[in-house]
């Protein structure tokens, strides 16, 4: 795999936000397709309807930004890459360990950093700062 998109990146893809166009330019940057993780996918889903929540966007521009992740999905722009889930939260616990008392990373940052080590990424494309600072200390080459 070259590269692991925050969910942040990939939410711009599929909602107009501020930084979609920048989005859409990193992204194309790299082949498809690429790796969308169950943590990745729930994220994205979950923060379009949190958008709706918010009311940023209609409940049918939610439904329609959903559809076009979703058959995105099926179309193989992105596919689930084989791993082993103990794996990733064997990795997230050691990254948990040495780098969450000083870099503040949430929970699902560290999941993230850790599934695109076990995945085999190259770089870790996010907007994050403190992400990107946990992916470059883990060995992952960064891009925002």
């Amino acid at each position: 795999m070259d590269a692991y998109f925050d969910s942040a990146i990939i939410i711009k893809l599929y909602v107009q936000e501020v930084n979609s166009a920048y989005a859409i330019g990193l992204v194309s940057n790299y082949p498809a397709p690429a790796p969308i993780t169950t943590w990745q996918a729930l994220e994205v889903k979950t923060a379009i309807r949190l958008k709706a929540f918010r009311k940023e966007i209609s409940l049918g521009e939610m439904t329609q930004s959903i559809n076009a992740f979703e058959q995105d999905i099926a179309a193989k722009r992105w596919v689930r890459p084989q791993y082993n889930s103990a794996a990733v939260e064997q990795k997230a616990e050691e990254l948990s360990a040495k780098h969450a008392v000083t870099l503040g990373c949430r929970t699902l940052d560290i999941v993230h950093a850790a599934a695109a080590i076990v995945v085999g990424a190259k770089d870790f494309v996010t907007f994050d700062n403190r992400q990107a600072a946990l992916a470059k200390l883990s060995g992952l080459a960064v891009k925002s």
